[in-house]
């Protein structure tokens, strides 16, 4: 799970409602019960969750480069 720092309570709160969702769709519902700087907040959240788990599975890919060379050799697609 990523790790954000620095955050306020209100983002925390947000981040705790948003990993409180089952699906894509309990998520919307969600978005649309908040107020508009909520909203805005929450979808800035949901993007800096996205880069940071993009960042860790970069960092955990170039951790064993030779090993994801072997791997890259029976891969379907690259």
């Amino acid at each position: 799970m990523p790790t954000i720092k620095g955050l306020t309570e209100n983002q925390v709160a947000l981040l705790d409602e948003m990993w409180a969702c089952d699906s894509f769709e309990e998520f919307e519902n969600f978005l649309e019960c908040l107020d508009p700087t909520d909203r805005a907040e929450a979808m800035r959240l949901q993007r800096l969750l996205l880069v940071e788990m993009l960042d860790e599975e970069m960092a955990a890919q170039n951790e064993y480069p030779e090993a994801n060379m072997v791997i890259d050799r029976f891969r379907l697609t690259k």
